[in-house]
């Protein structure tokens, strides 16, 4: 019977033609879901297993754009500072001399005015001395000595 079928179909039984067909097509769409899924997951576990951002990384992240402004601030500062501290020095001294010129006036000024407290003083007690000097007086006339 075979040979009565090869006879028949000479490129071969159109049954086992559309079996292999089929199967060859069952295998393509396999293969193929197989992949789909085999790289479903492994990007899902890529994305599962990758390690969440430190916040330190994510600051980065976020002012890497700000990058170029911040270095040109930077050396705005910078030049800023420097300028600035050339004109503290100058300012130092300046400050430094005046505050030398000024205490020295005060030092004037306080030992003028203990002075004037020394003589106040000084008076009021020739005053209560004599005060004292007229009332011992006084006294010795009112007992007759």
């Amino acid at each position: 019977m075979r040979g009565q079928v090869d006879a028949l179909y000479p490129q071969g039984n159109p049954n086992q033609q559309w079996r292999m067909t089929n199967m060859a097509r069952q295998d393509t769409i396999d293969f193929l879901t197989a992949f789909a899924v085999g790289t479903v997951l492994g990007i899902g576990a890529t994305l599962l297993l990758t390690p969440e951002p430190t916040p330190r990384e994510r600051v980065v992240r976020q002012l890497k754009p700000y990058r170029k402004q911040m270095r040109k601030s930077y050396s705005r500062a910078r030049d800023a500072v420097r300028e600035g501290s050339s004109a503290t020095g100058e300012l130092t001294s300046e400050l430094v001399s005046a505050g030398r010129e000024l205490l020295g006036e005060f030092r004037h000024e306080v030992a003028d005015i203990l002075e004037d407290a020394r003589k106040e003083l000084r008076h009021a007690v020739q005053e209560q001395g004599k005060e004292l000097a007229r009332g011992r007086k006084r006294a010795q006339r009112k007992l007759g000595v």
